[in-house]
């Protein structure tokens, strides 16, 4: 009997490590896109080149972001179907989420306009950046269908318990990207705009093997790809869509508003601070990075046992993936706390730098333990299709950031003290809601 369940304890681990190792790794090659961007442009001649990729960089992100819950919405949506075999269910979803997807994408490109000036307004770069980073984002706002299409395939996928797929698709974006980029740029001697080109390439192009993908992963699963068009008056389906994708779009706007704060109140400390700023910002994205792929494949897995009502690998699930992040929270920290100075000279040569971001070794330790339950408990959340909660703990952290911003001393120690706050809040936050949502759904027990 020990045997079997211990049998049955490493297939669960398995199961977590197959669907989480993909996500990680796509997670980790989407900084090679601007990492490549920014090598092409740092070797023009001139510095606003440079300039003019960073800023354009962040208001395509930052437009994106803003939309990300067509990936989000869709992958525990789907997770559900899957669970509860239910192959009508999960092709709907498809089609749902890929119509919403291309009139998001539509909407975007007919506002690029004002959204372009609001962008310029909200980063105030210089005039000559402000051109090069306009004519780089009028450039790549041409792919924000297929970007959306994508965003929302990746999130079905993701549903559908294929991490890997959705792994091959933003690795094999940022292979097309580098290669096109180096072709317009040094063989069609194109320039700048070559890199923005090379983008755009690059996300019209991928969306061929995905759309494949989705075709085979359709017929893998008995999915018919005709449809009888009853999911488009199927007002349940939508209102549930409707319900946890607009929960999600104004926590990212949210999470925004929160980036550019702490965008603005970095930039006024001072160059030296900015520049470890932007180091101990780079330290919470790769802890980032791995909390994700445990919180997608929360998104998964949940889902997957809610839509099968199953209860108890639901909570074994639960269980499991909370000590996983932990576990893997833990291992930052120690890393953190014991190899700073090592990190931080990967990063920057400055000793200056070293010296700022070794004056806020406390809260760089905390950060992993501040935000692990924020990171894995979204994902159960929206494995549950639950967004709400999610919704308030980050209105609730984000309001403790700015009136920490607004009471404080403004120094970089004051600045990384209020980000772990705010973290620690919406951690607090979605712990503390989660036995309640698990009784709203019928899901009681006393372990939780």
């Amino acid at each position: 009997m020990r045997s079997e369940k211990s049998s049955e304890n490493v297939s669960l681990n398995r199961k977590i490590i197959r669907l989480t190792v993909p996500t990680v790794l796509s997670n980790i090659s989407v900084p090679l896109l601007g990492l490549c961007d920014s090598a092409v442009a740092g070797h023009m001649d001139g510095e606003q080149y440079l300039a003019g990729i960073a800023i354009g960089s962040v208001m395509m992100t930052t437009m994106y972001w803003l939309f990300s819950f067509l990936r989000a919405g869709t992958s525990g949506l789907t997770a559900t179907y899957f669970g509860a075999s239910d192959q009508k269910g999960m092709g709907d979803s498809l089609r749902r989420s890929l119509t919403l997807a291309i009139l998001v994408g539509l909407m975007l490109m007919s506002v690029q306009t004002p959204m372009l000036s609001l962008l310029h307004m909200l980063l105030g770069p210089s005039a000559e950046v402000s051109y090069l980073s306009g004519r780089y984002f009028t450039i790549c706002v041409l792919g924000a269908v297929p970007m959306m299409v994508l965003t929302a395939l990746s999130g079905w996928f993701i549903g559908m318990q294929s991490t890997a797929v959705a792994m091959g698709v933003n690795i094999g974006m940022s292979v097309i990207n580098v290669m096109a980029t180096l072709i317009l740029v040094y063989g069609a001697k194109m320039g700048f705009e070559g890199i923005a080109y090379g983008t755009l390439a690059a996300q019209w192009l991928i969306l061929i093997p995905a759309v494949w993908l989705a075709v085979r992963l359709c017929k893998k699963h008995g999915i018919k790809r005709t449809a009888d068009f009853r999911w488009i008056s199927d007002k349940k389906a939508w209102g549930m869509m409707l319900n946890v994708n607009s929960n999600l779009f104004f926590r990212s706007a949210c999470l925004i508003a929160l980036s550019m704060m702490l965008f603005g109140y970095s930039a006024r400390l001072g160059d030296v601070e900015v520049s470890s700023n932007a180091v101990i910002n780079q330290m919470f994205l790769f802890f980032s990075y791995f909390m994700d792929g445990f919180a997608f494949t929360g998104e998964a897995l949940v889902g997957r046992y809610k839509g099968a009502s199953d209860l108890f690998m639901l909570r074994k699930v639960i269980k499991y993936l909370l000590g996983w992040t932990v576990g893997i929270a833990l291992l930052f920290v120690v890393a953190y706390t014991g190899l700073l100075p090592v990190i931080v000279k990967l990063l920057s040569d400055s000793s200056a730098v070293a010296s700022s971001v070794e004056g806020c070794r406390l809260w760089v330790s905390l950060l992993p333990l501040a935000g692990v339950a924020a990171f894995i408990f979204d994902g159960f959340y929206i494995g549950l299709t639950r967004t709400f909660p999610m919704l308030i703990s980050t209105l609730c952290g984000v309001a403790l950031f700015a009136v920490l911003l607004h009471y404080i001393d403004h120094t970089q120690w004051m600045l990384w003290m209020a980000f772990t706050c705010y973290l620690a809040l919406r951690s607090t936050i979605l712990m503390s809601l989660f036995p309640q949502t698990l009784k709203i759904l019928q899901i009681r027990d006393s372990k939780l």
